[in-house]
């Protein structure tokens, strides 16, 4: 790990593992301009250590740093110098040990800001060399504005907007991020980096961005095998997903996430799989399901063939600060070309939101957008069906189709390099998690909040049960009744006049059609 030059290090591992002081050993060398392989200036650089809140910083990090007894030490007995307990090689030396100096000595520090002195509360700490190391609790807002050459994230974080704005913060000096935690499940950012180094890593990259470091509590020598074999049974006995994690620093998604069987391997499906070798056949009943928002509004497009022993996830719409007009524009050039759409699905309870501007429901704004695009599915034409709203039904559907059959695949397939927002939600999309008497607690309910919008148009398809249908021809508009194009036609004047009524509207009222009078023709034109 100290001769890494990756700009990312993360140094994952169960507890008493060393991850957090080799990486304040690292933190040392560069401070105090004594690294052996030349990564960081050796004056004038900035340091930034972030913890979890400020008990962390003065328990772990500033003691960590400047005070004695982080590790033991030993004379050795060909050079006389003072070095590192081994207890492999120095057996049977045990008594001769002390408790190592800190690793930044006294003489090396010109002066300390204090939050809280009496609790170890430090801010900043200035160097002789012109080092100069900021404390910070991830319980703040990230600072903008300077340039680092190095920061060191220890242990969990409360708000992973510090992430980001830290890997900024390197690109002037070239400094490097580094990571020191146990795998909490519980951090998309940690997890999201540790999936980053696994890619590089399988990448075969000679000299990779990031690189992940994974240490054990059992490879430990320092803590004999008594102590280990007491932790064991302690961490047992809560679960195998808490012994996992904290005696082999191991990753735990299995218990929290809510789709933990799927997996590309086994549910991907590559193109050279169609009929055709290319694309979807045109005789494949094709699906649609919208998530609307303002934030990201995400649409997966899903086609059954006619054997139905299928439904395949085949491409996606994922639209950041979206709008009515933007979701028209997008969606009419994902279906351009492609057959007539059996239906459109929607999550009515965003849909049903009004714009604050104009009051009009966003169901209806994209109804209207749709229309004018000329987009139209059989059963809903340009309107929409109400997806499913009960989440543990659509979610056990979802489940239920991730099955592996005999054959050695399942009903829910999705298409390799298509859906990768699809993907990468469906890696972290979790349950939620309660704390009871100092234990997590780990609930059958999704946590729906964050990004999981493509997972839950995922949930809407699978719920709404799609089959084949045989091609239908498409209803033109001269086929609409007389009765109906003159409320069209009425409807559309009113909307031309500039202005809308506030108070009664006899006149108007006598000119309305009613539910009973449209029938079947309501749904036929898909009427708002």
């Amino acid at each position: 790990m100290h001769r890494c030059k990756s700009s990312e290090v993360l140094v994952i591992g169960g507890n008493r593992s060393g991850k957090t002081l080799s990486t304040l050993v690292e933190d040392a060398r560069a401070a105090t301009g004594q690294d052996p392989y030349g990564k960081y200036p050796e004056r004038d650089g900035i340091l930034c250590l972030i913890g979890k809140d400020w008990k962390h910083i003065g328990l772990v990090l500033y003691k960590g740093l400047f005070r004695a007894g982080a590790f033991k030490i030993i004379r050795d007995l060909t050079t006389g110098q003072w070095r590192a307990f081994n207890p492999a090689t120095d057996a049977g030396r045990e008594a001769e040990r002390k408790e190592a100096p800190p690793l930044i000595p006294q003489r090396f520090v010109k002066h300390i800001s204090w939050v809280l002195k009496s609790a170890g509360y430090c801010s900043v700490v200035e160097l002789h060399n012109g080092w100069q190391i900021h404390f910070f609790s991830s319980e703040g807002d990230p600072p903008q504005g300077f340039a680092a050459s190095r920061v060191h994230i220890d242990e969990d974080i409360s708000n992973e907007n510090w992430v980001p704005e830290m890997q900024g913060r390197l690109a002037d000096r070239k400094g490097c991020l580094a990571w020191s935690a146990m795998p909490h499940s519980t951090n998309d950012a940690l997890l999201g980096l540790s999936e980053r180094a696994d890619r590089a890593a399988e990448s075969g990259v000679e000299n990779p961005i990031i690189k992940k470091f994974q240490l054990s509590f059992l490879d430990n020598p320092h803590i004999d095998n008594e102590e280990k074999a007491k932790n064991i049974e302690r961490w047992s006995a809560i679960g195998e997903d808490t012994l996992r994690m904290r005696a082999e620093g191991e990753f735990i998604t299995d218990s929290v996430l809510v789709y933990p069987t799927f997996s590309m391997s086994i549910h991907g499906m590559d193109r050279t799989e169609f009929p055709n070798k290319v694309t979807v056949p045109d005789e494949w009943t094709r699906y649609a399901a919208i998530d609307p928002g303002h934030q990201v509004t995400a649409v997966l497009f899903g086609a059954v063939p006619p054997s139905g022993d299928m439904f395949l996830i085949y491409d996606e719409l994922y639209i950041r600060q979206c709008n009515a007009v933007m979701f028209g524009e997008k969606f009419a050039k994902a279906i351009e070309g492609q057959p007539q759409f059996h239906s459109f699905i929607i999550d009515m309870h965003g849909g049903k939101i009004r714009d604050i501007g104009s009051g009009r429901q966003v169901v209806e704004q994209y109804v209207t957008e749709l229309r004018k695009h000329g987009c139209r599915s059989f059963t809903t034409g340009s309107a929409f069906m109400a997806g499913c709203d009960d989440i543990e039904a659509r979610t056990q559907a979802v489940r239920s189709r991730m099955h592996i059959r005999p054959t050695g695949t399942s009903w829910l397939r999705v298409l390799r390099n298509s859906c990768p927002n699809l993907e990468r939600e469906l890696k972290r999309y979790r349950k939620k998690t309660i704390f009871q008497n100092g234990i997590s607690i780990v609930t059958d309910t999704p946590n729906t909040r964050g990004e999981v919008h493509a997972c839950q148009c995922l949930e809407y398809l699978v719920a709404s049960e799609p089959k084949h249908f045989p091609r239908q021809a498409t209803p033109e508009i001269d086929d609409c009744p007389e009765f109906i194009l003159k409320y069209l036609a009425r409807k559309k004047k009113r909307e031309g006049q500039g202005f809308v009524y506030l108070g009664p509207q006899s006149d108007m009222q006598s000119e309305s059609l009613s539910d009973s009078q449209l029938g079947s023709s309501y749904e036929q034109y898909d009427f708002v």
